[in-house]
């Protein structure tokens, strides 16, 4: 039998489902050790003072013990919540959709404590109802911390400066092509417009800290087809559909 070990850590509840009659497992992302998933046993019965009211996007402190690569949570204090309770759906949906592509690209390397706190950032600006900026720019870090962001500077193809313009991204190759090699090849591609690029680039390039505010002009640059492009880039690599994305389009009633 393993060794019993005793962790104590601060993790992000992104996602739960309940387990048995009583029990209740967490995903539980955190800044070192990437997701954990535990279980917390009879949750659902009893109420102990030691633990504070939980459920998914909250920050808390954890401490549990692990066995036989079996995580039980024995106690759970707050730190940080980010939506009040009932969520409201655009908020949820949202947020579910940060917690899926975190699921999809969890690995544990040294990206975890960047991860953890690109999270944690962005369940504040979807808190104050700043959305399609959000998911946006989460894809863009993701992608970039994953070493699978498309180079769209220059032609895969014959290494020339893109210009500006509306340009084909090739999906195979993880990049643009300029318009005249976008002729003799075929391949599978999103159309991305001038507009988009400059977007990418912009976000690529900067760091917002947590109190962007929703007045902010580049959140209100952000456009539904730009997510939804570079949704369909993100699933060409992962192969998983994001279960989400229909309850958020239609929040967004579009």
């Amino acid at each position: 039998m393993q060794k019993r070990e005793y962790l104590n850590f601060e993790g992000i509840t992104i996602s739960s489902y309940e387990y048995g009659e009583f029990d209740k497992i967490f995903n539980i992302l955190s800044p070192h050790k990437g997701i954990i998933t535990a279980i917390i046993k009879r949750i659902r019965k009893t109420s102990n003072k030691n633990f504070d009211y939980i459920d998914i996007f909250q920050k808390m402190n954890f401490k549990a013990s692990v066995s036989d690569n079996f995580c039980i949570i024995y106690e759970a204090k707050s730190m940080e919540t980010w939506f009040e309770r009932p969520i409201k759906l655009t908020n949820l949906s949202s947020g579910n959709i940060i917690a899926e592509l975190t699921i999809n690209f969890n690995s544990i390397n040294e990206n975890n404590n960047y991860i953890y706190h690109l999270v944690g950032k962005c369940l504040k600006w979807i808190s104050n109802d700043i959305f399609l900026f959000t998911l946006v720019y989460f894809q863009i870090k993701l992608l970039l911390a994953e070493g699978i962001f498309p180079e769209i500077d220059i032609c895969l193809n014959c290494n020339n400066k893109i210009q500006p313009g509306d340009y084909l991204l090739n999906l195979i190759e993880s990049g643009i092509f300029c318009n005249e090699c976008s002729k003799k090849t075929k391949f599978s591609s999103l159309k991305l417009l001038e507009q988009e690029i400059r977007l990418l680039k912009h976000i690529k390039n900067t760091e917002y800290d947590n109190n962007l505010n929703r007045n902010n002009i580049i959140t209100k640059k952000v456009k539904l087809d730009l997510y939804k492009k570079l949704s369909t880039y993100i699933k060409f690599y992962t192969n998983k559909e994001l279960k989400s994305e229909k309850i958020l389009f239609t929040s967004l009633n579009k």
